[in-house]
């Protein structure tokens, strides 16, 4: 199975010049544990999770009003191109520890694939391998 046949099309982007502020409030309404930072045109910059935010403001007392993404964030994360196989995003994630990864082609974002978009799709395919068995175990 390709990245491109499971990936996230709908993108959450901030821009490098975003607040954590802006960069929390954006993902508290999209209801997602990170957001990706890219350049005007789609390049990659970098991504900002939930947990990165939490150490920054809680641990590290920074202003998340007056911080800069592009201070907060992991710069040039891996990424994954969209013909790739999901099992090699999966090892790719496993190497590195990382849950989430933009799917990138030409230097710009075009989807995001995390681990629970693999979980989802593994888990609706074993509904259907289980439907056929009950199918068969019937006759």
């Amino acid at each position: 199975m390709k990245v491109s046949q499971i990936m996230q099309k709908e993108l959450f982007t901030i821009l490098p010049t975003a607040t954590i502020h802006d960069a929390a409030i954006k993902m508290r309404e999209q209801r997602i544990g990170s957001i990706i930072v890219m350049e005007e045109g789609g390049k990659l910059k970098g991504m900002v999770t939930d947990r990165d935010i939490a150490l920054a403001v809680a641990a590290d007392n920074k202003d998340p009003k007056k911080e800069f993404a592009s201070k907060l964030m992991t710069a040039d994360p891996v990424w994954i191109k969209s013909d790739d196989d999901v099992d090699a995003a999966l090892r790719l994630m496993n190497s590195r520890h990382v849950r989430r990864l933009p799917v990138c082609e030409n230097d710009r974002v075009v989807g995001f694939l995390s681990t629970a978009d693999v979980a989802t799709e593994i888990k609706e395919e074993l509904n259907q391998f289980i439907g056929l068995e009950e199918i068969f175990a019937k006759h």
